[in-house]
């Protein structure tokens, strides 16, 4: 299971600003995030654009 990490999202220049709004307005918990990550598979149940780049990045990271 791949987990996505704040890291990877700052990696990708994602504000926390907007990363904590886009959180909020689909009902995740935003410190849990800083805390734990978050997997993939969750992300990927919001059809976002910007999710998937970041889930991609994690991935890749495990793989590579």
């Amino acid at each position: 299971m791949t987990i996505v990490t704040h890291r990877h999202a700052r990696e990708l220049g994602y504000c926390n600003r907007g990363l904590r709004a886009w959180f909020a307005r689909e009902g995740m918990d935003w410190a849990d995030f800083l805390k734990n990550g978050i997997a993939a598979d969750v992300l990927r149940q919001h059809d976002n654009a910007m999710a998937e780049r970041v889930i991609a990045r994690a991935e890749g990271e495990n793989h590579g």
